[in-house]
């Protein structure tokens, strides 16, 4: 047990915009907040860095996995586990059509492999961008509701130290998300996620080594790990855009391949949270959260943890 207070998820941004009478509406966009070294040590960390034109986006910004409407907002910076919310340095093109109802969008992103090696395959610098891509179709007076289709594809690289030779892994998802508002007072979201070597795609893979392992029956190969990770939550408003609690439950598996490599290896591991906002003032906002985490290993072994949240937030 312990007390934290902390003010590393500060944010500036700067934002510029230009209509041209050529390029149409160009937009430049950096933000930052301080959560770039160890904890508590407020190093500043660049977050986004884009220029938009045309359709076109061009820089850094959130993953295009990721739909950005399908949970509500959390204190926990990170979200539910089963979410896909992380920056890419990217270029992206997205496009509206049929009145808006549609969207669609694709992009060739940097990648990032973790993988397990043994003496028989070393890491490789990667030489194949990340490919996502979705298509959604939004409905409402103000196409405020929508559901999004998307799926991402790679090609990840390493190098085979028995036979001398470089080799790659196809790493694949898919996933389903949606936000839906049922009048003025409740709104319903939810995404789900399945593929093989896809970890900095689910929230609480990310960095786990598992985008691909050793086979255990057969150390000469390596294998994609399948996995899968869903999230639903609802908000109700109370007082509309003045007061609203939020709740929801998250869940990240990764299956078995030929058995699997480790006993410590990931298994399991569930989210469960809900919160309630109030809006101050137009600049100033309060809230507050509870979230319950646990995780559960190949071999059993599980642990639990559970965090109460304060918050105050103030815009300028």
């Amino acid at each position: 047990q312990r007390i934290m207070m902390d003010a590393t998820a500060s944010r500036l941004f700067t934002k510029a915009v230009v209509n041209s009478d050529v390029l149409g509406r160009v937009v430049a966009y950096v933000d930052m907040d301080f959560r770039g070294g160890e904890e508590f040590s407020y190093i500043p960390h660049l977050r986004s860095a884009y220029v938009s034109m045309l359709g076109f986006t061009a820089g850094r910004d959130v993953t295009t996995f990721c739909d950005l409407e399908a949970v509500p907002e959390t204190i926990d910076h990170e979200g539910p586990n089963a979410y896909n919310f992380r920056f890419a340095t990217l270029l992206r093109y997205e496009v509206d059509f049929w009145q808006k109802h549609f969207t669609f969008g694709v992009a060739a992103e940097m990648p990032v492999v973790s993988g397990t090696y043994n003496d028989n395959f070393l890491p490789l610098a990667q030489r194949v961008p990340d490919v996502p891509v979705y298509l959604q179709y939004a409905w409402g007076r103000n196409r405020q509701s929508h559901f999004r289709a998307s799926a991402v594809f790679r090609n990840m690289y390493l190098h085979n130290a028995r036979t001398g030779n470089n080799t790659s892994l196809f790493g694949w998802g898919v996933q389903a998300s949606a936000h839906i508002e049922l009048g003025e007072f409740f709104t319903i979201y939810g995404n789900g996620i399945y593929g093989e070597g896809i970890t900095p795609y689910i929230q609480d893979l990310t960095g786990s080594g598992l985008d691909f392992t050793p086979d255990p029956m057969n150390p000469e190969k390596i294998q994609t790990m399948p996995m899968w990770a869903w999230q639903a939550s609802g908000q109700l408003n109370i007082i509309p855009s003045r007061f609203w609690i939020s709740g929801g439950y998250s869940t990240a598996y990764v299956e078995r391949e030929n058995g699997y490599y480790s006993e410590n290896q990931y298994r399991r591991g569930t989210y469960i949270y809900g919160n309630a906002f109030f809006q101050a003032t137009a600049n100033c906002r309060i809230a507050a959260e509870y979230l319950h985490g646990s995780r559960k290993n190949r071999n059993g072994a599980m642990g639990e943890a559970n965090r109460l949240s304060l918050m105050v937030q103030y815009s300028f």
